[in-house]
């Protein structure tokens, strides 16, 4: 038996599209010990390497543990050229950083792989040291890539409050090595503000008798009933034929 070929079609679409996800954001996690020494983490979905990420299936526990050896390391090279491409690691006063990740498959956040449908992910480590003429940290998201970047810093042990999201093109603030904080201040909250209630309209049908709209109704009303009046009042006058 031969099925229609639009339903086949959507059908098929449908399957390819079922182990499919939104693509995540470019997580970078910076922590400074406060003694010159800083550890990168970030992950990168193994989704980025096709032709329309979008679209590609992701790939889960299940598929990985049907992924041969050479695939594996072929994605670390990959992700190492990804990082690289998209996002550039600055310092004020010294030459950029290169950090060289090593890279282990992790689901999201850095959590180990446990289901068969846990979405499997490129997690990056990589640890440096920064020169004593630096004087602040920043990351720029590159015009090469196309998503957003997350920066989240952490100084000894402590979680900046403030985090960026940086889209493609656009560099973070710079955090200051002496006070450990952002040299700029983030951007003002813009708060909505509930508009002053508009007068509702007096409706037509409550006007007040003493309005110049009924004074007029009434003048031609009183005009039209004395001209019928008048024709009445002739009618009646008319000698008989």
């Amino acid at each position: 038996m031969r099925l229609p070929l639009l339903p086949v079609l959507i059908w098929s679409a449908l399957c390819s599209l079922a182990h499919a996800h939104p693509l995540p954001e470019i997580p970078i996690h910076a922590s400074f010990d406060g003694q010159g020494g800083l550890s990168l983490r970030t992950e990168v979905d193994p989704r980025c390497f096709e032709p329309d990420p979008n679209v590609a299936p992701s790939v889960t526990k299940a598929d990985f543990a049907l992924t041969p050896a050479a695939q594996q390391d072929k994605w670390k090279t990959q992700a190492s050229d990804y990082i690289r491409q998209t996002v550039r690691f600055l310092l004020d006063g010294a030459p950029p950083l290169e950090p060289v990740f090593e890279w282990t498959f992790t689901t999201h956040e850095n959590a180990p792989l446990k289901n068969d449908d846990d979405v499997v992910v490129l997690t990056g480590t990589a640890s440096v040291k920064i020169p004593p003429a630096a004087t602040g940290f920043s990351i720029e998201a590159t015009k090469a890539g196309s998503l957003s970047v997350i920066l989240r810093n952490v100084v000894r042990g402590t979680a900046l409050e403030r985090f960026q999201v940086l889209f493609p093109g656009e560099t973070s603030y710079v955090l200051d090595f002496k006070t450990w904080e952002p040299r700029t201040p983030p951007p003002a909250v813009i708060e909505a503000k509930d508009e002053e209630p508009v007068a509702a309209p007096v409706p037509a049908t409550e006007t007040s008798p003493e309005t110049p709209n009924n004074r007029s109704m009434l003048l031609m009303l009183s005009g039209v009933a004395l001209v019928v009046a008048f024709f009445a009042l002739r009618a009646k006058q008319k000698p008989q034929s």
